[in-house]
């Protein structure tokens, strides 16, 4: 079963999802997708599901030799649970699901790519030819976000390119919430020598060093798994692209590691969201440079006063 992993999909009420997930998790379950719900990366779920309202989850579990006998310990687990007892939880028929599977699918919807006028981005299974002038990093698709073709990712990439690009390049850079580090890594090919890369994500930074040594720029990009609250320095440009509510909490913290005249990006905001940052930023002394939006996103570009 190397590579493979079973998924079971379960019929499930809404005020039962997170006592049935505990206990697949119990079982061995590796991860469950909640179906039938709107959910996005950047957008944070509702804290209660609809209760009147029936869920599929998809349960996933690994090196599971006998799929069935999964399925009958699963149901053997409910039946222990008082709350479950009277509930009908049919369960469906166990799949196999082969990474390389998801990996061709991955190859499907992600090509090389151009942003702004010098920096691309391809991945390791496609061949490119730079062209005077332009900088090339290799992202694939992988357990952190970003690769680029999310609309906060390419938001913020375009926006790093055009700083880049300008008259006065931005001599250090503090990526808050990297993922996959793609940021950072762009960044230093369009010729940041000095970049600090934070996620308290402890995947997230393995992903970002396996990412940043492919590139080859393990001297330019530190990757630092610790609380931006306990990081320390200044930047003359500091990138958030996380969620706009964690934006609004961060922004004290933000702003300290901001240089006097820096730039500060935030992105990860929803364009009805857009206001509620602006607002929650308004008594910072920041002045309000553009506002960049990609398929229902926006990303907002700051400077600091002088």
């Amino acid at each position: 079963m190397e590579n493979e992993w079973i998924v079971i999909e379960i019929a499930v009420p809404g005020n039962c999802v997170e006592l049935v997930s505990a206990v697949l998790g119990d079982c061995g379950c590796q991860g469950v997708v909640v179906e039938d719900r709107e959910l996005d990366t950047f957008i944070v779920p509702d804290e209660e599901l609809d209760p009147e309202m029936t869920y599929r989850l998809k349960a996933y579990f690994a090196d599971c030799r006998d799929p069935q006998e999964m399925s009958s310990v699963i149901q053997q687990e409910f039946a222990k649970i008082p709350a479950l007892q009277s509930l009908s939880l049919p369960l469906g028929e166990p799949a196999v699901v082969h990474m390389e599977d998801w990996a061709e699918s991955w190859k499907q919807n992600f090509s090389t790519m151009r942003i702004g006028p010098n920096l691309v981005v391809r991945p390791s299974w496609e061949e490119y030819l730079p062209q005077e002038g332009e900088a090339v990093i290799e992202i694939d698709p992988g357990m952190a976000f970003g690769t680029g073709t999310h609309g906060t990712t390419l938001l913020c990439l375009q926006v790093i390119a055009e700083l880049f690009a300008g008259n006065n390049p931005p001599a250090d850079l503090l990526d808050v919430g990297t993922g996959s580090g793609i940021l950072a890594i762009g960044a230093a090919a369009l010729g940041c020598q000095k970049i600090l890369a934070n996620d308290i994500d402890p995947v997230a930074c393995k992903v970002a060093r396996q990412n940043v040594s492919q590139n080859d720029y393990a001297e330019q990009i530190e990757i630092s798994p610790q609380p931006l609250e306990e990081l320390t320095g200044d930047f003359d440009l500091v990138v958030a692209n996380i969620l706009a509510e964690e934006n609004i909490r961060l922004k004290e913290e933000l702003f300290r590691h901001l240089r006097s005249g820096g730039w500060l990006v935030l992105s990860g905001i929803l364009q009805e969201k857009e206001q509620l940052v602006r607002d929650g930023f308004a008594e910072l002394p920041l002045h309000h440079l553009a506002t960049h939006v990609q398929d229902g996103w926006v990303c907002l570009l700051y400077q600091g006063q002088k």
